[in-house]
């Protein structure tokens, strides 16, 4: 029997792929970032949905790309200057053109705050503001998870009171005589 890798137990937590994926983008040497660039960096399996991810996040990431920004980086791929690692470990020329080739504005995205052709990096306030951000996120989504469960509990002590009173007396009742 196979043993499961730590990998089969454990999921990606989305909000920590969120954080990673907001500091890719907002330090990265190029502020164009691919969906598949983030999978490939951050070793996600096909299943995670990274693109809906940052589709859902339009207060940190700006969703496409310009046509003409992406044009300029493709030309400067072909060129073989500002390739992502996963374009870089096609080896064989054909193929890695076409990848580049078959790149959409909606196959890439940018930070919110990287808007302008040479945009720089962030700051480190910038950085910090959005991984507290993204920290409020987690810290509601748990606080929402948890008072389902509670309210699940609560719904399921109820219930078994009320089986346990019906018991009694039926209990009670069956006792007569």
């Amino acid at each position: 029997m196979k043993k499961p890798s730590e990998h089969d137990l454990l999921e990606p937590d989305t909000f920590d792929v969120l954080s990673a994926t907001w500091v890719c983008a907002c330090n990265d040497e190029n502020s164009i970032i691919t969906f598949e660039g983030i999978r490939h960096r951050l070793n996600l399996g096909p299943s995670f949905d990274i693109k809906g991810l940052i589709q859902s996040r339009g207060d940190l990431f700006r969703r496409t790309v310009p046509s003409r920004r992406l044009e300029a980086w493709k030309h400067d791929m072909r060129s073989g200057k500002r390739l992502p690692s996963w374009i870089r470990e096609i080896s064989e020329d054909a193929l890695r053109s076409k990848t580049i080739d078959e790149i959409t504005p909606d196959d890439a995205f940018r930070s919110q705050f990287r808007a302008g052709d040479a945009a720089p990096k962030s700051s480190l306030e910038i950085i910090d503001w959005g991984l507290q951000h993204i920290d409020r996120l987690r810290k509601s989504s748990y606080e929402a998870r948890e008072k389902s469960v509670k309210s699940w509990q609560m719904w399921l002590v109820f219930w078994i009171g009320v089986l346990n009173v019906a018991a009694t007396l039926a209990a009670v009742w069956l006792r007569k005589p």
